[in-house]
């Protein structure tokens, strides 16, 4: 398989060797007279805007990722009496292979099954399904307190504004309207009085006036009264509900702070339950419903295992997805685990999906980042999309392994390994002008220029050169534009 990509006339293999090539090609063309007209060129090409990327092509290996082992427990003689075949998919409650006719299957997880796990004694809860209960019991306790602090900040509002009323009432000067008509009301009576008072004594009034002022009198002064002990009243009771509330609001701290105390243990111990969890949502995700004792049981029926609620490391091989059988290492009929040491290798699998590795370079390593695109070239010349997903940090023989990702598999067909062309994008500019580079001419005062075509005549036009990348040049400089045409080599 082969990419032609020009960059000029004689071609370059690379980007440094590319420029000295083009800047030497373009020395030993003639000089043209600078600023003058010259004859029509024999071609034309437009100066045009948009993205110029500068890409190199490396060779590259599809296949599939790197691959586990697994080996029979040792010490403990068996017969291998069933192996999934290479090349085949095995996905999560698959068998892997089968010992003295006992499967071990596949889960999904991150956890290795690295204990025995048993479910054969009550129906135990989990130490997560405890933490998410101790969870939602916080959350509420939360909530608790800050009902609780609202109460209190309340109470407090109402008992301060009821003593700054309270304070207003008692000054010789109140502002609250109010007690400006109660203390009105009461200096009205007790002037009315004394006028009464002194008619009377000047047999001008009759003493039942007098009488009449005194009970006027009497009830402004009991209506100012019946003010002040509402205040206090409101004051007492805001006060009372400020200790209650202070009550409650230490009691729901405490609570909080005990429930935070059970979920953090419970959230330590639950890392030790990460296996137990694991096989739970595995079960959970076959279809198996019901306290876990009781999934445990039912899958252990449906796969051919021991039904005993005791879950051993042989039972399970935890891998993050489904498995690619790479190859076999025992064959069927085989012993395997007499070995006290190495209980013999049974089969080596990876992961299902395809990916590209490239032994780059370390010089070369500014053309990798992850998450950079890159495009392949199968066999047969298609073209998949790639992101750079991985970049090794150990040099083998002067390179570094840079992991290609591959998003749809389907592109790939039925190739598992096979030589691929990847391209790399090493540097781009974007929004720029650019022409091909055979458009530029050397001008003998130095730098470049190019020729401008117009309504049948030509003129030299200076510019400033960027970056080279697949056959054309950035350019800039007066009289440079988006559409004009310049002169190129027939």
């Amino acid at each position: 398989m082969t990419r032609l990509r020009t960059i000029l006339t004689g071609g370059a293999l690379g980007l440094a060797a590319g420029a000295v090539a083009i800047a030497g090609w373009l020395w030993l063309q003639p000089a043209p007279p600078a600023a003058a007209p010259s004859a029509l060129p024999a071609a034309t090409a437009r100066v045009t805007r948009g993205t110029l990327l500068d890409t190199r092509t490396v060779t590259g290996t599809l296949g599939y990722g790197e691959l586990s082992t697994l080996r029979a427990s040792p010490g403990v003689p068996a017969m291998l009496t069933a192996i999934a075949p290479v090349g085949s998919t095995v996905e999560r409650g698959g068998a892997l292979y089968a010992l003295d006719g006992q499967p071990t299957l596949l889960f999904y997880g991150e956890v290795p099954q690295h204990r025995t796990l048993r479910f054969d004694a009550g129906d135990n809860v989990p130490v997560w399904v405890e933490l998410e209960e101790a969870e939602t019991a916080l959350a509420a306790a939360g909530l608790t307190l800050e009902l609780e602090q609202e109460r209190l900040a309340d109470a407090q509002v109402r008992a301060a504004d009821a003593a700054a009323r309270l304070a207003d009432a008692m000054s010789s000067a109140p502002a609250t309207a109010e007690f400006i008509q109660l203390i009105g009301a009461v200096g009205a009576a007790e002037a009315r009085l004394a006028r009464v008072t002194k008619l009377s004594a000047a047999e001008l009034a009759p003493t039942v006036e007098i009488a009449a002022a005194e009970a006027e009198l009497a009830a402004a002064r009991a209506g100012f009264d019946s003010a002040l002990r509402g205040l206090r009243k409101e004051i007492a009771v805001a006060g009372l509900d400020t200790v209650t509330a202070r009550l409650a609001v230490a009691d729901a701290e405490q609570k909080r702070a005990a429930l935070r105390t059970e979920r953090d243990a419970l959230a330590a111990r639950a890392s030790d339950d990460a296996d137990v969890r694991q096989l739970a949502d595995n079960l959970a995700a076959l279809g198996y419903e019901g306290p876990l004792r009781d999934k445990v049981r039912a899958w252990q029926r449906d796969a051919g295992l021991p039904v005993t609620g005791i879950v051993g490391p042989s039972q399970l091989v935890v891998a993050p997805g489904p498995a690619h059988i790479a190859a076999h290492g025992a064959s069927i009929g085989e012993v395997l685990g007499a070995s006290a040491a190495d209980g013999g290798v049974v089969l080596d699998y990876s992961r299902i999906e395809r990916l590209v590795t490239v032994p780059l370079a370390v010089a070369d390593q500014g053309l990798a980042a992850v998450g950079r695109d890159a495009t392949i070239t199968l066999p047969d010349d298609s073209v998949v999309d790639g992101t750079i997903s991985e970049i090794g940090s150990v040099v083998s023989n002067g390179t570094i392994e840079v992991t290609i990702a591959i998003a749809d598999q389907v592109a790939l067909g039925a190739l598992e390994v096979a030589s691929v062309d990847v391209e790399l994008v090493s540097s781009g500019r974007e929004d720029v002008l650019s022409v091909p580079v055979a458009a530029l001419l050397a001008r003998p005062e130095g730098g470049f220029a190019v020729e401008a075509v117009d309504d049948g005549q030509s003129l030299l036009v200076a510019v400033t050169t960027g970056l080279f990348a697949a056959g054309r040049v950035e350019v800039s400089g007066e009289g440079i534009a988006e559409g004009m045409l310049v002169g190129v080599p027939r």
